[in-house]
């Protein structure tokens, strides 16, 4: 699935946004919505079950641990460049994937705007 996203970020970054590098930028843009998913659902568990707001040092921990993972998996053992010439794809579907990508953005950075404001309200109902 991962697999999937790198390659359509891959041609977002090639194609609609032209960048010099696109694989670190691609590492770099995954790795920032997956600390955004990751760090919206451990605040959205904190909040409910230990009524703790996650500190920011921690979130930016999260992202960094993340970034340096993923520098590590996609672009330093270049399997992002394997990726890229195996054009993955789910169900065989270039639209499907396209969706799913677009899905997956969309709601990774949702967290980023309405997690906070959900999160006030566990807070605060406690």
């Amino acid at each position: 699935m991962i697999n999937v996203f790198y390659y359509y970020y891959y041609l977002f970054y090639t194609k609609v946004l032209p960048d010099d590098q696109p694989h670190s930028t691609v590492v770099f843009t995954l790795s920032f919505s997956l600390s955004l998913l990751v760090n919206g659902l451990l605040s959205i568990i904190s909040a409910c079950v230990a009524n703790y707001n996650m500190s920011n040092y921690v979130m930016v921990g999260i992202f960094v641990a993340i970034l340096v993972v993923n520098y590590f998996v996609f672009y330093r053992t270049g399997k992002g460049k394997r990726l890229v010439k195996e054009k993955p794809r789910f169900f065989n579907n270039h639209r499907l994937s396209m969706l799913f990508t677009l899905i997956f953005f969309l709601a990774t950075t949702s967290f980023l705007f309405f997690g906070p404001v959900y999160i006030k309200s566990l807070l605060d109902i406690k």
